[in-house]
């Protein structure tokens, strides 16, 4: 017959407290019962309380503790009250003590990384005069404040074994030129401008300068590539570039034309046949980016094959100068290097007086990589790295000027492409025959806003209002989390994984995983 132990010892799961759980406070021994004479009897016993086996004691509880390796904060007297007056329910013996989770640090930011009604209007016209609707801040303006980490405390549990509580994370800030922090991490804007943060690893705060172009960008003003914001009062013209390292902002429309911002854009007119990166794709199609990151790309490998040629040279016992092996190995291999310095060499030309200065040097040694002659005089092994060095330096810079809180924010585009690492918000009348990826949300705004023959792609969710419609080629809406129309005329809906074609209109439809795969 198997019966319960007097007691039991119990850990919690967290092992931060011991129970101990009386269930009699004396074992009887069993006798078989007396029965009448019968031919078919079944045995049965019950205790004898006369015959005492066994009795609770502390030593036997505190053997067993013991044995169990539990130590910390034993309550020896809960567990003799137990024993002279149980309760039979499990009481504390024994404690731990939990860890103290200790606080991430904290970085707050006390200015808008969005753009919000960057323009506004005063009896139907633009007011060019008001820029304080881009976030600006004087000399003097506390822009930001960390708050530091605090580090947790140790706790143990009840066998005295060391609980760690979770690391912290701690954010590393550093201030550009125009940016002081306090030795209390206060961050201060020391100009007048625009603040913004960059970086993930490190947040970089910096105050942007802005390039502002009074009338139309066009064949007269030359494409625009700026360290900084760049804000246009008219339109731009077929045909050109602005390249920012900051926000884009267009008072006008676009035409044909290629916008890249590693912050934000926002155009106040018509978007048409144009293309749009903003952010991390700002980033991705700068040219300045690109084409510093091809040639650093090229001239390592470059520098390889001089390296070994000059090695079998030298086991000939010839004389051959550096700059002769770059010439021979870039005319053999790498005339291709060729096409990417002149292309370099436009960008740079096209730079605003901002940051010039510092691609002087880059295009020192671009204008010496085209002549021959002086390749052959000049270029050295540690010069051939200094160049691999400038170019990485302007690679970077283009790097880190990538914002976080990015978005586009349009009233209306036909026939573009439009690409951002946050938002794409549509003001007013939609978009016709675009494709648009956000990793954010593409949200219209206006109830009788349209998408037609386009294709969009959002990281979370699409919110749009008539989709579908007259244009002769198919819609498609792509997102992650979900996608909600008001009304979709034809089209092809996709949530994560999960698709459903639209041939009937639909109105006031939620789309995610689960009402998509009822649909299909």
């Amino acid at each position: 017959m198997e019966e319960k132990p007097l007691f039991e010892i119990e850990v919690s799961d967290d092992k931060l407290t011991a129970y101990l759980i009386v269930h009699r406070p004396q074992r009887y021994a069993w006798v078989l019962s007396d029965h009448t004479s019968t031919l078919d009897l079944t045995l049965t016993a019950e205790e004898d309380s006369s015959i005492i086996l066994e009795t609770l004691n502390l030593q036997e509880i505190l053997a067993v503790v013991e044995n169990m390796n539990i130590k910390m904060n034993l309550d020896v007297t809960v567990i003799q009250t137990e024993i002279i007056q149980p309760t039979y329910r499990p009481v504390t013996i024994a404690r731990g003590k939990a860890p103290v989770q200790g606080q991430d640090a904290r970085l707050d930011i006390f200015f808008s990384e969005n753009i919000e009604n960057i323009f506004t209007e005063v009896r139907g016209f633009v007011d060019f005069k008001n820029h304080m609707n881009i976030p600006s801040v004087k000399s003097g303006d506390v822009i930001a404040k960390k708050t530091p980490p605090v580090e947790g405390q140790m706790g143990y549990d009840v066998f005295g074994n060391l609980l760690l509580p979770d690391p912290v994370h701690d954010i590393r800030i550093a201030g550009k030129g125009n940016v002081e922090i306090t030795p209390d991490d206060i961050v201060i804007a020391r100009k007048e401008g625009r603040p913004r943060v960059t970086g993930n690893k490190i947040k970089y705060f910096d105050i942007n300068t802005a390039f502002i172009v009074p009338g139309n960008v066009d064949l007269q003003t030359g494409n625009i590539v700026f360290a900084g914001d760049v804000i246009v009062y008219g339109d731009v013209m077929d045909n050109m570039i602005i390249e920012s390292l900051g926000n884009i902002y267009i008072s006008g429309s676009v035409y044909n034309s290629t916008l890249t911002a590693t912050g934000s854009i926002a155009v106040k007119g018509n978007v048409i046949g144009s293309n749009l990166y903003s952010g991390y794709f700002g980033m991705l199609y700068n040219r300045l980016y690109n084409g510093s990151k091809q040639l650093m790309d090229y001239l390592e490998k470059m520098a390889e094959s001089v390296k070994l040629l000059l090695n079998e040279i030298s086991k000939k016992k010839l004389q051959f100068r550096y700059g002769q092996a770059l010439l021979l190995v870039t005319e053999s291999k790498y005339q291709q290097v060729w096409e990417v310095v002149k292309e370099l060499l436009g960008v740079i030309s096209s730079l605003q007086t901002y940051n010039k200065d510092a691609m002087l040097q880059l295009k020192d040694y671009l204008e010496l990589f085209l002549l021959p002659t002086k390749i052959v005089e000049v270029m050295t092994a540690p010069r051939m790295e200094d160049f691999i060095r400038v170019l990485k330096e302007a690679f970077m810079r283009v790097a880190l000027s990538q914002e976080s809180q990015v978005q586009i924010n349009i009233n209306q585009a036909q026939n573009s492409t439009l690409k951002s690492n946050g938002d794409i918000l549509i003001r007013r009348e939609g978009v016709i025959q675009c494709d648009l990826y956000s990793a954010g949300n593409i949200v219209f705004f206006l109830d009788n806003s349209v998408c037609r023959g386009s294709k969009l792609e959002a990281g979370d969710t699409i919110s749009a209002m008539y989709v579908g419609g007259f244009t002769g080629v198919g819609t498609s809406l792509k997102a992650i989390n979900k996608v909600i129309v008001k009304k979709m005329f034809e089209g092809r809906v996709t949530v994560d994984r999960y698709s459903t074609d639209i041939f009937e209109p639909v109105e006031e439809m939620t789309f995610d995983q689960n009402s998509i795969k009822r649909l299909a």
